[in-house]
């Protein structure tokens, strides 16, 4: 049985992990993890975690920039790390380290020789293990991180509501079964503690590269360096030292910046007030004098960064790939008109409106129904925002849709995924899961029938492997939530347990008060005669 692709493999694709996060204690979870697929699919009753687990991906991903075969390997890696001064790392002298690089340089250039970790420079590997078991590294920076992603006074406040006094948080990346690197976050009170390891896996996943100019470029530039500072003490910078780890890394391992784009539950009314929250914030923030207003409430991290693509909105009109696509498929098949976007004056706020089809009117978003406010943020993301490697997360997709443009939205997961986005979604919608079931089955057919290899692009098909669905539990004795990956069968699909439950109790309902009305019209009949 061939394997299905309804897309090219790039070497960035081949350089993914498989990534597995896992909480202990963690807000309401109690415990569980989730293996990451193309397609996660979070359902369960609510405040069972679903969002709480969403927003942990994207805190890690902000931070990581995606998730690479390396864990410190990543754009702006400076950006975190450049300032960070409490890094425990012995000092090396400058004619030393050129001299270890150039080793490293030299191990690249040989054909046929496997280039591991532990080929990089001792100086390098020590930065890497600091980042992921010292506290004050990847820890703090991933605390603070979660603290504005949940508008939390301290990080401590995520610990189970059930009453622990400990939270953990681990993340594990591997490939081929075979792990790449782990990472794990302890909390105790306001202690922050951290632990990780790197194996020493290879570090090219398609093959040395031809070239390794970034990194000689970089190494040049550091013995210019230490010639300036000829006749003091040639002590490395670790500021730089870190520039020229990222570039090493970059030539390393293939990896692009990946972006993580997060459409929070309330977009709908945000779409249509975003303009007024804005100008309103911005007004307060410059009034001054002897005028006094109360304390201004404070917005999540996820709302506050929705809020700001939309502020800060530009429309990407070259933007014609795979997602572009998608957005189209969605207007045209959901909405039945277009998203406008509109600049009254330079500097201005984005004014957003909806063109039904077939006429020239726009409409303001304030006066169109609510499916087209919570689609239209969907449609202009996709137009300008995200990009093939970006993840998605979508929190209740199907909100305020009719069940035929839920289906649509469907089909909608299923073209980012062909695309090369990841996709996260919180859903309660069984229309959804139901049209997921499908694509699945739609991709098991095409399969075994091989009909796909006449026409990939245009197939919203897709493989069981590549689409996860996890339920959140409640527990009986109300300890927390628990986490289970619900399998894909065939004949039943992908719906939990407890909608078939719910189906059955209606139905069952049902069908006693129709008893009820027949023994009542039996009765009347009786009587009359």
């Amino acid at each position: 049985m061939k394997e299905l692709r309804y897309r090219e493999e790039t070497e960035e694709d081949a350089s993914q992990p498989n990534i597995r996060v896992s909480v202990t204690n963690f807000g309401p979870v109690r415990s569980g993890y989730v293996d990451l697929r193309p397609l996660n699919v979070f359902v369960g009753p609510s405040n069972t975690g679903k969002t709480y687990l969403a927003i942990l991906i994207y805190a890690l991903r902000r931070i990581l920039g995606g998730f690479p075969r390396l864990p410190v390997m990543y754009s702006h890696y400076h950006r975190f790390f450049g300032q960070n001064t409490d890094l425990d790392l012995s000092t090396t002298s400058a004619d030393a380290l050129v001299e270890e690089l150039q080793g490293t340089l030299r191990k690249l250039k040989v054909e046929g020789r496997s280039f591991t970790y532990s080929s990089l420079p001792k100086s390098v590997r020590d930065i890497a293990r600091s980042v992921l078991d010292n506290p004050n590294s990847l820890g703090s920076i991933l605390s603070a991180q979660l603290q504005r992603c949940f508008d939390l006074n301290s990080i401590a406040d995520l610990v189970c509501f059930s009453g622990h006094d400990n939270m953990e948080i681990s993340l594990l990346a591997s490939e081929k079964e075979r792990r790449l690197w782990r990472f794990q976050l302890e909390v105790t009170g306001e202690d922050i503690t951290t632990d990780g390891h790197i194996e020493d896996t290879g570090l090219f996943p398609k093959g040395r590269p031809e070239s390794v100019s970034e990194f000689r470029e970089g190494l040049s530039e550091f013995r210019d360096l230490v010639k300036l500072r000829r006749g003091e003490e040639a002590v490395w910078n670790s500021q730089f030292l870190l520039d020229l780890f990222e570039e090493l890394l970059n030539v390393a391992t293939v990896h692009r910046y990946s972006h993580t784009h997060y459409l929070p539950a309330a977009r709908s009314g945000i779409m249509q007030s975003h303009r007024v929250i804005a100008s309103s914030l911005v007004a307060r923030s410059t009034r001054g004098g002897l005028e006094r207003f109360p304390e201004l409430p404070t917005f999540s991290g996820v709302m506050a960064d929705f809020m700001q693509k939309l502020i800060l909105f530009e429309e990407d009109r070259g933007n014609q790939d795979s997602v572009r696509e998608a957005a189209d498929a969605l207007e045209r098949e959901a909405l039945a008109g277009q998203i406008k976007t509109t600049r009254p004056q330079v500097g201005g706020y984005p004014e957003f409106a909806y063109r039904p089809s077939g006429t020239d009117e726009d409409i303001r978003l304030s006066r169109a129904s609510s499916m087209v406010s919570e689609l239209a943020p969907v449609v202009l993301f996709l137009r300008s925002a995200v990009s093939p490697g970006d993840m998605l997360i979508i929190e209740e997709p199907e909100a305020h849709l009719h069940p035929s443009a839920q289906t649509q939205m469907a089909r909608t997961l299923a073209s980012l995924v062909r695309a090369g986005v990841k996709v996260i979604v919180t859903t309660h919608s069984d229309w959804l899961l139901m049209e997921i079931a499908n694509l699945m089955r739609e991709g098991e057919l095409k399969e075994i029938s091989e009909l796909h290899e006449g026409d990939k692009a245009g197939s919203d098909a897709l493989l069981p492997s590549e689409v996860g669905v996890w339920l959140f539990r409640e527990d009986d004795d109300s300890s927390g939530s628990t986490i289970e990956e619900i399998p894909f069968d065939r004949s039943e699909g992908i719906e939990p347990e407890e909608y078939e439950s719910v189906a059955e109790a209606l139905y069952n309902r049902s069908a006693a008060l129709q008893n009820q009305f027949q023994e009542l019209a039996g009765a009347a009949a009786r009587e009359q005669k």
